[in-house]
């Protein structure tokens, strides 16, 4: 599998499974525009690792819940490369809390973020694929399971699911390929906003088939196979990598 020569952006893609997706990316010869929120001194990091393997790497500061932000992250990349070969919607955020003690404010902030963001960059992004592209937006199993405290996330999860399969086919005559990944429970600093993250950790190593948790190295080959031209005909769908937990019954 090569990506040689092709130009990523990987939204949150400093850290944690972005930082996995955007070093895969490289391996595979592609030139990576990270994304990030606010550490720049770790998203400085995560570049330099990348340009260790002999390819292009532009980090970006963008704050995703902006749509301003958005078009600005857009335009930068533009300026820098001309063009864009694959896009991954990474980024994700949200509040854990349960169906009556969120507000508002943590609905908006959860669903533009992990759904509305990923719909305009897909905007912004389609124009620059005049040759056709990948787009691949990162979900979870809590999209179509409940989990505890996980009410914005997962709504917001099932509406970026709906919208790769509304990008899918729409996309398709530009030749624009779109698909979604979905991880099981992946050990990174996100969950540890979690109250009860041992427990989870716990119970998924024992209740998962393959006998360990999915890292973000997983999620990042399933990211690459789908970027690449061995991938052409899969449309619109969600590849679960979960090692299997989704499977299991009570």
């Amino acid at each position: 599998m090569s990506l040689n020569g092709k130009v990523a952006l990987v939204t949150g893609g400093s850290r944690g499974i972005g930082k996995a997706i955007s070093l895969e990316l490289a391996r595979q010869g592609a030139s990576v525009i990270v994304s990030y929120a606010r550490n720049a001194q770790e998203a400085g990091a995560t570049a330099d690792e990348i340009r260790a393997l002999g390819v292009t790497c532009l980090p970006l500061r963008a704050h995703l819940g902006e749509p301003d932000r958005i078009k600005q992250m857009f335009q930068r990349v533009e300026k820098e490369f001309g063009r864009l070969d694959i896009l991954v919607n990474n980024a994700a955020s949200g509040v854990q809390r349960a169906a009556l003690d969120l507000e508002i404010k943590h609905w908006d902030w959860t669903l533009d973020i992990n759904t509305r963001a990923p719909w305009l960059c897909a905007k912004e992004a389609a124009p620059m694929m005049p040759s056709g592209g990948r787009i691949i937006n990162i979900t979870s199993l809590g999209s179509r399971l409940v989990l505890h405290n996980y009410l914005a996330v997962g709504v917001s999860k099932a509406g970026l699911e709906a919208l790769t399969r509304y990008l899918a086919v729409e996309l398709a005559s530009k030749g624009i390929v779109v698909n979604a990944v979905a991880g099981g429970l992946v050990d990174t600093d996100a969950l540890r906003h979690f109250p009860n993250r041992d427990e989870m950790i716990g119970d998924s190593l024992k209740r998962t088939p393959a006998g360990r948790l999915v890292t973000p190295e997983d999620m990042a080959r399933a990211v690459t196979f789908l970027c690449s031209d061995a991938a052409e005909m899969i449309r619109g769908q969600v590849i679960v990598v979960d090692g299997g937990i989704s499977l299991m019954g009570f």
